[in-house]
């Protein structure tokens, strides 16, 4: 059994910790969000928004951004979507705002 909850909660993957800053890298990974909500940091609000980033032709990406806060920093965190990211979405309870996404169709007329 404590090797399927290991599984589930990649505490093996995110023993070490993680940094991430804005002015280094666009985006985060998830196992960076768990280094910083480990590091203090907390949900300013249980809610992330999110809107998708293009790579390519026509291949889209989920990008959800927490707004972490830790004391009296704020820090806007975008972390790249997967499956690690969408169950700590839904175990958490935390809304999420989806931007609008314009329409795309005719585009590349």
């Amino acid at each position: 059994m404590e090797v399927i909850q290991t599984i589930y909660t990649h505490d093996k993957f995110t023993e070490s910790p993680r940094y991430w800053s804005p002015e280094s890298e666009n985006y985060a990974a998830a196992s960076q969000l768990i280094s910083a909500l480990r590091a203090g940091w907390r949900l300013a609000l249980p809610q992330a928004r999110a809107h998708e980033i293009w790579n390519g032709g026509s291949r889209a990406r989920t990008i959800y951004e927490f707004t972490l806060i830790r004391g009296s920093r704020l820090m806007i965190m975008p972390v790249l979507a997967n499956p690690f990211v969408e169950r700590y979405l839904i175990q958490n309870d935390i809304r999420v705002i989806f931007d609008a996404v314009e329409d795309r169709v005719g585009e590349f007329d």
